[in-house]
């Protein structure tokens, strides 16, 4: 088992690291996934554009892992199609995805044996050549890097096996981000922290998306966070697009419709503050 040391390079090789890009486009065209003749997602379209964080809202079974994972290229599309800066994701090799999109699902198998540092090493398979995987200093300083900005240094020594929920969920993310993509797709990212890793983490996440002008979709079924750090907001419910646009799409009608919550909203430093109403109320 590979430990971390953050002192041990002198055997690593270095590569020099690639320019940053201006940015990507993300066009989904009549998307269509289906399982066992169920459409999970029906004709879906939209566009998102670098540097925008995207918060896909909707009931259980709506459809949003389905989306993310249909983007990913981790679920068969029987329909429509999905475009990066106007290249089809079928016409992507596996590496080539690796380098452009990165996908962070909900969950991971606890009983493998890695350290957090190599997992997240593995992460960097994609920008390795094609016949012998060799860790570079590069490797080695953007697994410090991503650690340092989720705050999880101090965990890279320790088994999967050993974390908290909330601490293999922030794994996940750096897991994510250490492929540098320009497209991350993130699973539920709040799900199992506090409220200060919410928050923390959140906030990370919107100043990567702006800083590196990152494509970033959260599925997400929290309407209060959605409305506080999403530029753009997609309801989908049974499969359908319901709503595209601003926070500003999240009415108390459209909320109360699909979410089958009544709910009041206070608008807040110009955002708005949604608020389930109780039965006693």
């Amino acid at each position: 088992m590979r430990g971390y040391n953050s002192c041990d390079r002198s055997s690593i090789p270095s590569i020099p690291s690639p320019q940053e890009g201006e940015g990507v486009r993300l066009a989904i065209k009549n998307l269509i996934v289906e399982y066992n003749s169920t459409r999970a997602l029906n004709e879906v379209t939209f566009d998102v554009l670098s540097g925008e964080l995207t918060f896909i809202l909707g009931p259980n079974g709506a459809g949003k892992t389905t989306l993310l994972k249909a983007i990913s290229r981790l679920v068969n599309i029987a329909g429509g199609s999905v475009y990066i800066d106007g290249k089809d994701l079928k016409n992507y090799s596996s590496k080539e995805l690796g380098r452009t999109l990165a996908y962070a699902g909900p969950q991971v198998r606890r009983e493998l044996p890695s350290t957090v540092f190599e997992f997240l090493l593995i992460g960097r398979y994609p920008h390795q050549n094609y016949l012998q995987y060799v860790e570079t200093v590069k490797d080695v300083e953007v697994v410090e890097r991503v650690a340092a900005e989720l705050n999880i240094r101090e965990l890279l020594n320790r088994k999967l096996s050993e974390l908290s929920s909330g601490e293999l969920q922030r794994v996940l993310i750096a897991r994510a981000l250490v492929q540098e993509p320009a497209i991350l797709l993130l699973d539920e990212p709040a799900a199992f922290l506090d409220i200060r890793y919410k928050i923390e983490v959140l906030n990370i996440i919107k100043d990567l998306t702006r800083k590196k002008k990152l494509i970033t979709i959260i599925a997400n079924n929290d309407l209060h966070l959605t409305s506080l750090y999403a530029d753009k907001v997609i309801v989908l419910n049974s499969g359908h697009v319901i709503a595209v646009g601003g926070p500003e799409v999240l009415t108390k009608e459209l909320i109360e419709e699909v979410f089958k919550v009544r709910v009041e909203i206070l608008n807040y430093h110009n955002r708005n503050l949604i608020l389930p109403i109780t039965s006693s109320h």
